[in-house]
């Protein structure tokens, strides 16, 4: 195939086509209506400038006016015109001095705190405005392409193409801008000819992947190795000599330590288990002993991969009695080897590293001032006949030790769904019974292009992509590359990329049923329409509203709404920067990678568990259960959960989780890896509760500064005192509030009741004080009463994810035009339980979501 690999020479014609046809598709678009509108300025009260004409003439005139301009700086003729970037910037100075309490200066006269709070909140408030203003389109929705998600789920759908970690396009593209919190605002989704490099490269990995040549280059085939084998082979007969390791007659005892598949599982022919990349089936055979503290038994299977989020394939108990335990993963030749493990307790190994983990968790004690855990870990030790160097087996009693038995390990695959892949039939539809002409090449085209462009097709499109292939063909490639080369052309059209909705109106126009098709399906799937979307858009029925109200309904039960909560659910929770920080090892030992995956997939389990069940969505304030899987349920004290995946879990009557709030990712997330961030926490609540964004802090403004030497201060305390600063306490205590409520939360999440973290340790810490007054002067005296008050805060949540939702939908800022709509979607929210559903059905048929 002329142009299948990036780098080679003979690459370039066929990137220079996508490129080429990319811009001038863009140029043409441009010129139809798709380029941005210019946006109306929105009047400004005449109270509020006045208002503001008098502040200015009071306290600023005197030294920025007419006759003196301090710093060059003249607000006597300043205009509250914000869309002019030269004016725009001097309110910004001027807001920024008076946050930082630079002016008026000293000597002058001095507003007070709330005249201040209110002349940088309008200036806030303005600005933001005039920003929506700059990106809006006079309420049309206007050209944008596909975000990396949006892509990579449309290549799925379309091909019937599974993709490997880290193979996805979702992986290999670069990141999405985003606006407004989303990276569907047209705006922020701008294609360069980097970006179109990539897809470019993108494309030809996909087309190599789709279509194949032959039978597969490696059939599948099972390896086994059986435990009697380990004592005789080289390669890692010295388990065997481990002390936490006993090789039995068929089979291997763990109590401490992993086999190894290294060296004896390989694939016929070659000197490595995994010949290439693929799915392939792992299987163990084996069972536990429980030890003296009756614990069950934890068996861990994991690769060598470069990768981390790639290494653990398993983690179960296992029962007393023999069982074979099989997993499907995706594993190459990176992997190398694998291994299966026992989990021993914390401090409980039969090594030499023993006598080091006992004396860690002594001192651990002591420190805390727990002195009978220290003798009972003293007892441990002399019973046990433990040194400090290494222990003495011949004495130790590993009767007591948990024990897992390992009969055989087996890895079988290659693994393949179908040969030829169901990608490869897709396209190449009629098999090898086809003549490869260019009557067969137009067949295929004719029928990929419509599902590819998501909407009828002409005669010219389809020939303009068979020339291409018949250049290919000429040029003596084959078929397969041929139609390789039609397909990267296709994945690399402005057709595919952009979601098109031409216009050559100024006025708004209603979607067609193909338009209407495609935004109903990226909205709720992030990706294409299926076949009974396209048959309802092609027999002119999808802008009945009953129709339209049914697709709604049977798209909400699909198993691809997971877009919808990877998509708006992900980006409005922010789950994205739940782990932006790392928890301090030394102070935060319960915290690993996997449950920080873990407290990410509780919010996006809930979001999803909320939207299948028609839950109220006021269950994100509060709720009497939680997503759990093991990891996290043990995390969190609660018993009876079991495996990896999520599933709904009643809570405890005096369990404070339950709600978004108290889920420990955002707890992690409102935390710098030493301690808590009550400001980002009162922010991050303010912006995903209530879309209500506290305003911009002054520059170099810091969130609260570290205890000084021989200070023992509480983060309370000490944003306290910051609230006494003038300048500083206005924006505070109208976030600080929210932040202090969540207080009972350390830095990974954990309930606590004294303070931890810093230097905070032991039980003479102080106590945490979780009370506050909300802005509107309730006050609470814990984080129960705390989310009582929320609660009767619902018709502010209701519209705020009524706006936060209709941005996502419309993939455009809101502007003055939508309060009509907004009102109306909050009417019904409350009107049916405030339920996600609702709210979909109603921005779906609404006259906004339906015209161009």
């Amino acid at each position: 195939m002329t142009g299948r690999f990036p780098g080679f020479p003979e690459a370039r014609p066929l990137m220079r086509f996508c490129q080429l046809t990319a811009v001038i598709a863009w140029l043409s678009l441009a010129t139809i209506g798709y380029a941005q509108s210019p946006a109306d300025h929105s009047e400004t009260s005449l109270i509020a400038q006045e208002q503001i004409g008098r502040f200015l003439k009071t306290y600023c005139v005197e030294c920025h006016g007419i006759e003196t301009q301090e710093s060059d700086l003249r607000l006597d003729q300043l205009q509250p015109d914000f869309a002019q970037p030269g004016t725009a910037s001097t309110w910004i100075e001027v807001m920024d001095k008076m946050n930082l309490g630079e002016m008026p200066p000293e000597g002058s006269t001095l507003p007070s705190p709330e005249e201040v709070a209110s002349v940088t909140g309008w200036i806030a408030t303005e600005l933001r405005q005039a920003e929506r203003k700059k990106l809006g389109a006079q309420g049309h929705v206007i050209l944008r392409r596909m975000n990396r998600a949006e892509y990579a789920h449309t290549v799925r759908d379309l091909l019937s193409l599974d993709f490997l970690p880290g193979e996805s396009p979702e992986s290999l593209l670069p990141p999405d801008g985003t606006a407004e919190g989303f990276d569907k605002v047209s705006v922020a989704l701008m294609l360069d000819p980097s970006l179109l490099d990539k897809y470019f490269e993108v494309a030809q990995r996909i087309a190599d992947s789709a279509i194949v040549d032959g039978a597969p280059p490696f059939p599948t085939e099972k390896m086994r190795l059986e435990m009697e084998d380990i004592a005789e082979n080289r390669a890692i007969r010295y388990l065997c000599a481990s002390p936490g390791i006993e090789c039995q007659e068929k089979a291997i005892v763990l109590m401490q330590g992993s086999t190894r598949s290294f060296g004896v599982m390989k694939y016929p022919g070659l000197r490595q288990e995994i010949p290439i990349e693929g799915m392939y089936r792992i299987r163990v055979r084996a069972w536990g002993e429980p030890g003296e503290d009756g614990q069950p038994v934890v068996m861990r299977v994991r690769q060598n991969h470069p990768n981390a989020d790639q290494q653990l394939l398993l983690e179960t108990e296992v029962t007393a009695t023999p069982q074979i335990y099989e997993i499907v993963v995706p594993r190459d030749p990176k992997c190398g080897e694998y291994n299966v493990s026992i989990v021993n307790e914390a401090g409980f190994q039969i090594s030499s590293r023993v006598g080091n983990d006992l004396r860690n968790l002594q001192q651990k004690a002591g420190e805390e001032k727990n002195f009978e855990q220290v003798m009972r870990l003293q007892a441990r030790q002399q019973m046990e006949n433990l040194t400090w160097s290494k222990p003495n087996p011949a004495v130790a009693d590993r009767s007591k030790l948990r024990k897992l038995i390992v009969d055989w390990l087996e890895c079988e695959g290659p693994l393949f769904e179908q040969w030829p892949p169901k990608s490869h039939e897709t396209l190449l539809f009629g098999g090898a019974h086809k003549p490869e002409n260019e009557e067969y090449l137009r067949e295929i085209f004719t029928r990929f292009l419509p599902k590819a462009f998501r909407r009828p097709v002409t005669a010219a499109e389809v020939d303009r992509i068979v020339t291409l292939c018949n250049s290919e063909l000429a040029a003596g490639a084959t078929f397969n590359d041929a139609v390789r080369t039609g397909l990267v052309a296709v994945l690399c059209s402005p057709k595919f990329l952009y979601l098109l909705e031409p216009s050559d109106a100024t006025e708004k126009r209603p979607l067609n049923d193909w338009e209407l098709a495609s935004r109903l399906s990226y909205f709720l799937w992030s990706s294409m329409p299926d076949d009974e979307l396209f048959a309802l858009a092609e027999a002119g029925k999808l802008r009945d509203p009953a129709v339209l109200s049914q697709q709604v309904t049977r798209m909400l039960a699909d198993e691809k709404i997971e877009g919808f909560t990877q998509g708006f659910g992900a980006q409005w929770l922010k789950t994205g920067e739940f782990r932006n920080f790392m928890p301090d090892s030394r102070l935060y030992r319960d915290y690993n990678d996997k449950l920080g995956e873990a407290m990410v997939g509780e919010a996006l389990a809930f979001f999803g568990e909320v939207l299948r069940q028609n839950e109220s969505a006021l269950t994100f304030i509060d709720s009497d259960w939680t997503m759990l899987n093991e990891r996290l349920a043990k995390f969190y004290a609660i018993e009876g959960v079991q495996g990896d995946h999520f599933r709904r879990v009643t809570l405890p009557a005096d369990s404070p989780r339950g709600g978004l709030l108290a889920m420990a990712g955002v707890a992690l997330r409102g935390s710098d890896g030493n301690r808590t961030k009550p400001v980002n926490r009162g922010v991050y609540l303010r912006e995903v509760l209530f879309n209500d964004p506290p305003n911009p802090p002054p520059p170099n403004a810091g969130e609260v500064e570290p205890n000084i030497q021989g200070e023992r201060l509480t983060v309370r305390e000490r944003l306290i005192q910051h609230q006494q600063i003038a300048s500083c306490a206005a924006c505070h205590r109208s976030i600080d509030c929210y932040g202090f409520a969540l207080e009972n939360f350390n830095v990974i999440g954990q309930w606590r009741n004294q303070q931890d973290g810093e230097d905070f340790r032991g039980r003479n810490s102080p106590p945490i004080d979780a009370s506050g007054t909300l802005p509107n002067g309730k006050s609470f005296a814990d984080f129960a009463q705390f989310k009582s008050l929320l609660l009767e805060q619902d018709e502010r949540f209701a519209r705020g994810l009524a706006e936060k939702m209709l941005v996502y939908a419309l993939g455009r800022p809101l502007e003055p035009t939508d309060r009509g709509l907004l009102n109306q979607l909050t009417q019904q929210m409350q009107q049916q339980n405030y339920t996600l559903s609702s709210l979909i059905h109603g921005i779906v048929l609404s006259d906004t979501f339906q015209t161009k």
